[in-house]
């Protein structure tokens, strides 16, 4: 079965988790039922938007999820905690969705702000702001969403600072760069008192 027909995942819905097209039913939901025993009728009766092919579906794509899982782990783009800073532009309150306005380039970037109280979004709207949160990007580099923490009415210094596009951080510094035969070690050795007494002793054997 192909389960991509009745299958999919947006970030502006269900917070980016697999969901059934046209609706806001989780993939989970109905795994869960299936998994507690729940008939396929039963489900039907419980979620009137779902046909037998859809619940089927379901179980396609959880294998499918499950046989590729480290394949797909791979694939997933980096993430990374960030500030921006620019107008925000647009909200929908009922899903948390907004779009910001960098101030740098009037760049736009689509967020969800699940953490924020809607009352207080709405009377961020329009207004220069600062978001505090996680930017999810693609394999490419790409900013794909901005997953807001926090946001607050910005300071003319915070458009000038934090006015930018998110980008991927180049990978992080990592102690194995260290290992012998590896990085700097690679290049120049051991650093100097590194060695054992027994590795200074061949050494001097060597020599004489």
């Amino acid at each position: 079965m192909n389960w991509q027909n009745y299958i999919t995942a947006d970030p502006f819905i269900c917070e980016g988790r697999a969901c059934f097209k046209d609706t806001q039913i989780m993939v989970s939901s109905v795994l869960e039922n299936l998994a507690n025993g729940v008939m396929p009728n039963d489900i039907q009766k419980k979620y009137p938007f779902l046909n037998q092919d859809a619940i089927q579906a379901a179980l396609a794509f959880a294998a499918d999820v499950t046989r590729d899982q480290s394949f797909e782990q791979s694939r997933q783009g980096a993430h990374r905690e960030v500030i921006v800073a620019g107008r925000l532009e647009a909200i929908r309150l009922n899903d948390y969705t907004f779009t910001l306005i960098a101030a740098e380039i009037q760049y736009p970037i689509n967020g969800f702000a699940k953490a924020v109280d809607p009352q207080t979004l709405s009377t961020l709207l329009g207004k220069n702001v600062r978001v505090s949160g996680t930017a999810h990007f693609s394999n490419e580099g790409a900013l794909l969403i901005l997953e807001a923490a926090q946001i607050v009415i910005a300071t003319k210094r915070d458009l000038r600072m934090w006015g930018r596009v998110p980008t991927p951080l180049r990978r992080p510094f990592d102690m194995s760069d260290f290992e012998p035969k590896r990085g700097l070690s690679a290049i120049i050795g051991k650093w100097p008192g590194d060695e054992t007494d027994e590795e200074v002793l061949n050494a001097l054997e060597e020599l004489s």
